[in-house]
């Protein structure tokens, strides 16, 4: 059990901190290295290390990223700004278009993509026009973070929990649509105040990105098999199936060579996942994952709901800022089955992994993607000024979430 168990701890340890001398890890190299340790070193026999990788969690991914990598390469998340931009007519409104914008395109189209798309396109619009990128920046990764939360396909995480938990795609997304709406309106109301005096300035008279270059043929077929997707899910649809069959077809009827959309496809994702996946399965073969979910449940009062929702709210904020979010809901992956009301325990751990992403900087990877994409063109978010909003709508986001859920 001690192996195994060091094994874990130094893997999340290496998740979390990413910066130990000697070593250049990110995330999925530091899972693979554990996964390979957990056999090498703790002893998880191979034939068990391959039975628990999760080929529909993989598949799951693997399909829908397929469809958003052709959108991608379609051009048509620079056209969505393109079309949004020029219509708004004061700071403020930008501001509020650029948080409900990425909250809209994320429930769809992953967190992370939005992001890493967004980023250069309102770094192009805004610093030829004098204006101060940063307000809007954070506001994009808060919505991004935000508007993930609405459905089984907006991050990760929720991919992970629509797969477990059981709950349908339909359901999902209506239980957590009051949980969305309110936590756009709390984030909207607390940057606008945050920022009031720099957005009370004037806005040129054009907003202008240039002409995006819009494959449509591409892009018109890969948001037809998306829709055809979810009605698919919204029938009861397999989650894995259909989406690795829209992902083949957009393959099929793309026409083109498909290698430059596959590398756009997140390998290294699947590889954090699949590699987790075995360093989850070594702590349970071990006996260890057994007492961490014993610590997990006392926490919980199976006659208390909304003390229930607080406490398995608090433990995700928690472990969702020291070790990330997908790590988080591995971790409780085999506690919240057991839980009273597991389905709305599910939705809460959904939302609070989730909403913990906006507290700080390094607390999600859209965060972190938005400040790379930003730092590498010579715009500096700060650590202070992004905590100076993410801290109370991290918390009051929070503090809605678990009302709404508890009560609903």
């Amino acid at each position: 059990m001690t192996l195994p168990l060091l094994v874990f701890a130094a893997t999340y340890l290496m998740i979390s901190v990413q910066r130990i001398p000697g070593l250049h890890l990110n995330r999925p190299a530091a899972s693979l290295l554990g996964a390979v340790a957990m056999v090498v070193v703790a002893g998880l026999p191979l034939g068990e290390a391959y039975a628990a990788i999760d080929l529909d969690v993989l598949v799951f991914l693997l399909g829908v990223m397929i469809l958003v990598a052709y959108l991608e390469l379609g051009g048509f998340f620079e056209w969505a700004a393109g079309w949004v931009l020029p219509r708004v007519r004061t700071q403020r409104q930008l501001m509020v278009a650029v948080l409900m914008g990425s909250a809209a395109l994320s429930a769809l189209f992953v967190n992370d993509t939005v992001c890493l798309m967004l980023t250069p396109v309102l770094l192009a619009t805004l610093v030829p026009l004098g204006i101060r990128p940063v307000p809007y920046l954070i506001a994009l990764a808060m919505g991004a973070n935000i508007g993930s939360a609405l459905t089984v396909v907006g991050n990760p995480q929720n991919m992970l929990i629509g797969l477990w938990s059981g709950v349908p795609f339909a359901s999902f997304s209506w239980r957590m649509t009051p949980v969305v709406v309110g936590g756009l309106g709390i984030a909207t109301a607390i940057l606008l105040l945050v920022y009031r005096r720099e957005l009370a300035g004037p806005l040129p008279d054009r907003v202008h990105i240039g002409e995006p270059a819009l494959d449509r043929r591409i892009v018109f077929t890969a948001l037809a098999l998306f829709a055809g997707a979810l009605l698919a899910w919204l029938l009861g649809g397999s989650l894995p199936l259909v989406a690795i069959v829209a992902g083949a077809l957009m393959i099929a009827l793309g026409r083109q060579d498909p290698g430059p959309a596959l590398a756009k496809v997140d390998w290294p994702l699947l590889l954090f996942f699949g590699s987790l996946f075995v360093v989850m399965r070594g702590l349970a073969w071990s006996g260890a994952a057994d007492a961490l979910d014993r610590v997990a449940l006392s926490a919980v009062a199976p006659d208390a709901p909304f003390r229930s929702a607080v406490s398995v709210t608090a433990a995700m904020t928690a472990l969702s800022n020291l070790i990330s979010n997908v790590p988080a809901v591995l971790l409780w992956r085999n506690v919240v089955p057991t839980l009273p009301d597991p389905e709305r325990m599910w939705l809460m751990v959904s939302m609070s992994s989730t909403f913990a992403g906006n507290l700080l900087l390094i607390g999600s990877m859209a965060n972190l993607i938005v400040a790379e994409r930003a730092a590498a063109r010579g715009v500096h978010i700060g650590f202070w000024e992004y905590a100076r909003a993410g801290v109370p709508i991290c918390l009051l986001t929070l503090g809605w979430g678990v009302l709404v859920l508890t009560l609903g």
